[in-house]
């Protein structure tokens, strides 16, 4: 496994990634496509913003199989692992990563973040803790959560 930062040849494999894994989530299509287009908004922001925030790879023989943006250092937007490679630690690895990326870079001290249903108990055990959020109203089941650095 290796952890590292994302170049922007990088993009078709990772969109790949990325929309094969909420494609595989058991959220209706609508969800699904606006999963989808808000990721695709954020590794479009990341293009432009490169030095703005946090984009990591994680590679298993050349391939992509995990990925976590942190937008401005505090916005964990993005945090994708394959589906055949769950459970094996490689979300954890992106997220340590980022975490020591980002400290000392982010104005909120902490990595905000609005976690999908399947994936509140992982950011628990990372250490996150719930938070308001001033979205008027997140996706059925989502939690605003934050790290704190």
């Amino acid at each position: 496994m290796k952890i590292e930062t994302i170049h922007a040849d990088d993009s078709k494999p990772l969109l790949f990634l990325m929309t094969s894994t909420i494609g595989a989530l058991d959220f209706s299509p609508e969800m699904q496509q606006e999963l989808i287009e808000n990721t695709t908004d954020n590794l479009h922001w990341w293009y432009t913003n490169p030095d703005q925030g946090c984009h990591l790879k994680c590679t298993l023989d050349g391939r992509i199989v995990g990925v976590i943006l942190v937008k401005k250092f505090w916005n964990l937007c993005s945090l994708f692992v394959a589906p055949g490679y769950q459970g094996q630690g490689l979300g954890r690895a992106l997220m340590l990563a980022a975490i020591d990326q980002c400290k000392g870079k982010s104005e909120k001290q902490a990595i905000w973040l609005n976690a999908a249903p399947n994936a509140i108990p992982f950011y628990q055990a990372m250490g996150c803790i719930s938070r308001s959020s001033s979205k008027q109203a997140l996706p059925q089941g989502f939690s605003a959560m934050q790290f704190l650095l």
